[in-house]
């Protein structure tokens, strides 16, 4: 009994743990109009910088953003989570935060969605000067 029931999990095992081939002409497909946004120079001490990436659903299927990933603090990514027909567009609106130090700064915000592309890094840069 004891046997079966661990052939029986380890069964189980390489069943959930098999890689899903999905069709690709049938999986949702995510393309940004841009995945870089330069701030330039900022002012030391700037209260609300803002930008946008577009992003299309060039699938067949719907398309489900699961997660958005900051590198710091200092972004505040905002998002709709509700799924996004073939064809239509959305945004990613994505705050940032200066701080008291000047200099370049480059930050990273990582996308996760069900697309066939399932993570795109999306990276917003500039310099913070007195």
């Amino acid at each position: 009994m004891r046997i079966t029931n661990i052939l029986l999990v380890i069964l189980m095992g390489f069943i959930f743990n098999s890689p899903v081939h999905m069709d690709q002409g049938q999986a949702a497909e995510i393309k940004f109009d841009k995945t870089v946004h330069d701030f330039g120079k900022v002012k030391k001490g700037t209260k609300g910088l803002k930008c946008t990436f577009t992003y299309t659903n060039k699938g067949n299927d719907l398309l489900f953003i699961s997660r958005v990933k900051k590198s710091c603090g200092c972004t505040v990514p905002v998002y709709s989570k509700e799924p996004l027909q073939p064809g239509q567009s959305a945004t990613i609106e994505v705050g940032y935060t200066t701080t008291d130090i000047t200099g370049v700064f480059n930050k990273k915000i990582t996308v996760f969605t069900n697309a066939i592309t399932n993570a795109v890094v999306l990276t917003i840069k500039g310099e913070i000067v007195e």
